[in-house]
């Protein structure tokens, strides 16, 4: 109907007459102020594109009985050469545990079964949303911090491209593959299981959302927004379709990538962004000759090196710029340093 309309008003406004087009400007607007413009499915194309041609992985320790492989690596684009001669370097390193852990493991999945009905709502939001969870702790309305939710969507984005790519390599059984007692409270995902995609986008948000606040933050297990980033995590071993070492190996990825992606905003808007490398190495993920479970005290562990699983090496080096990415943080800083208004 709207298209008749239109097309009637033309006719009888416009008629036959010659046309005489106006000699035009260039755009006083470079990318960024250009990229504001774009439908926000566009504009999202647009940055995941960017942060994603900088990254890159390798996979290792392929053996003659196995098709997967031991080790992941999730590698970026250093600063030196170009695109044409470009060099890369490590930041997440994911290694498997082997199927004897798993098997092990499977019995505390089964008693994780008795919180399902307490955790019932949470499990079944969090299969399709996860940021009302984080603006619970932190102001940002949609009409108030729009820049700061697309930055969040992103990273959520973000989380699945890198994660899915490592499940696929690393190939890692579900918990209902071990054992008919299970029995999920929810459809059970048909890709791998580590690391866990909910852990790994719960702590890309934290990570970023921490970042946000005070942008030389370390992670603190015990704030809100880590807590919540365990929950979440936690509740994916509750609904029986994930181990506790899946959200463990998730944790590690998750905070990896919102470091990076906050630095490269960083390098953007200040000039200078920098970046470690952490790893993850699941066949160490044991307490003694025991399974180990996850939580806020076990990330503690982690992030302090007082877990032989997991490394957050203090080196860093600089990383690359992200023009568009950048324009986005960077409003999304302003929007939370207006918050008071």
């Amino acid at each position: 109907m709207m298209a008749m309309a239109l097309l009637r008003t033309r006719d009888a406004i416009v008629g036959a007459e010659l046309i005489t087009p106006e000699a035009g400007t260039p755009s006083s607007l470079d990318m960024a102020g250009r990229l504001e413009r774009l439908d926000g499915d566009h504009r999202a194309a647009v940055i995941a594109g960017e942060l994603l041609e900088d990254i890159s992985f390798t996979f290792e320790d392929y053996t003659p009985a196995e098709t997967t492989c031991r080790t992941a690596t999730v590698l970026r684009r250093t600063t030196d050469g170009d695109a044409l001669n470009a060099s890369y370097t490590p930041f997440a390193e994911i290694t498997r545990p082997g199927l004897a852990e798993f098997s092990a493991a499977a019995q505390m999945v089964a008693n994780y079964a008795e919180l399902r009905a307490d955790r019932s709502a949470e499990i079944q939001v969090q299969t399709q949303h996860l940021i009302p969870f984080f603006a619970s702790i932190m102001p940002m309305e949609p009409s108030r911090a729009p820049a700061i939710r697309e930055a969040l969507f992103t990273a959520l984005d973000m989380a699945t491209f890198v994660v899915m790519r490592v499940k696929l390599a690393l190939g890692c059984p579900r918990p209902t593959q071990f054992t008919d007692r299970i029995q999920p409270m929810i459809s059970c995902p048909t890709h791998a299981t580590l690391p866990s995609g909910h852990s790994t986008q719960a702590f890309t948000l934290a990570t970023l959302l921490s970042l946000l606040q005070d942008p030389d933050a370390e992670v603190q297990p015990d704030s809100q927004l880590y807590r919540l980033a365990c929950r979440i995590a936690i509740n994916r071993t509750v609904a029986g379709v994930h181990f506790p070492a899946d959200s463990a190996a998730g944790a590690v990825l998750g905070i990896q990538l919102g470091r990076y992606m906050f630095q490269r905003a960083r390098a953007e808007i200040t000039g200078s962004g920098e970046l470690g490398h952490a790893s993850f190495d699941g066949s160490k993920f044991t307490d003694g000759t025991h399974p180990r479970d996850f939580h806020y005290a076990i990330l503690n562990e982690m992030t302090t090196g007082a877990d032989p699983s997991a490394s957050f090496p203090v080196a860093k080096t600089p990383v690359r710029p992200a023009p568009m990415w950048g324009s986005l943080a960077k409003r999304a800083a302003e929007e939370w340093g207006q918050r008071w208004s």
